[in-house]
């Protein structure tokens, strides 16, 4: 079986994640398009895992026109999805806000793999709107004067929770 890992990353806190992913499915016939780069043929693939990052709490654009472009096609296929976001506690709210509902319904699994708040790549005005924000994650987190700071980072346990899943619809 073919597998297609289609993705948009725009500081390459998913491309780290789409490698660890690629490493766990070591030994399959598995093909990972940047969609920056390549428009895949979905039609293509058997199975298909798709996500972006979420910034400023859209998908990158690359997904959005990948996902409309192919919604009818996706929904055909044996689907998984995932997000990487800065803000865990948002996963949730972003998953139904941003992948259409077809997609969601029919998906096999959908997962957090976690993110980072870098400054990497990003235009003055982001950084300034990390920055702001990375100063509240830490502010919120101060209890009784103590600080333990929790701020996001790759979640590679999930990243081998989906390689499960998408190994068991091989059976």
């Amino acid at each position: 079986m073919k597998i297609l890992i289609a993705y948009a990353s725009k500081t390459g806190t998913v491309t780290d994640c789409v490698q660890r992913l690629m490493k766990c499915l070591e030994g399959l016939n598995v093909t990972a398009v940047d969609l920056s780069e390549q428009t895949p043929n979905v039609a293509d693939y058997d199975i298909v895992v798709t996500g972006a990052s979420v910034r400023f709490g859209r998908l990158l654009k690359t997904e959005r026109r990948f996902l409309a472009a192919n919604k009818a096609v996706l929904a055909q296929k044996t689907l998984f999805l995932f997000l990487c976001c800065g803000i865990a506690h948002e996963y949730e709210y972003y998953r139904e806000r941003l992948f259409p509902r077809e997609l969601r319904d029919c998906a096999y699994q959908s997962l957090y793999f976690g993110g980072r708040l870098s400054l990497d790549g990003l235009t003055f005005p982001e950084k300034l709107v990390v920055r702001h924000l990375r100063t509240s994650l830490m502010e919120s987190e101060i209890e009784d004067g103590e600080y333990t700071p929790s701020l996001p980072g790759i979640l590679p346990e999930n990243i081998e929770r989906m390689a499960t899943y998408i190994r068991a619809k091989l059976v």
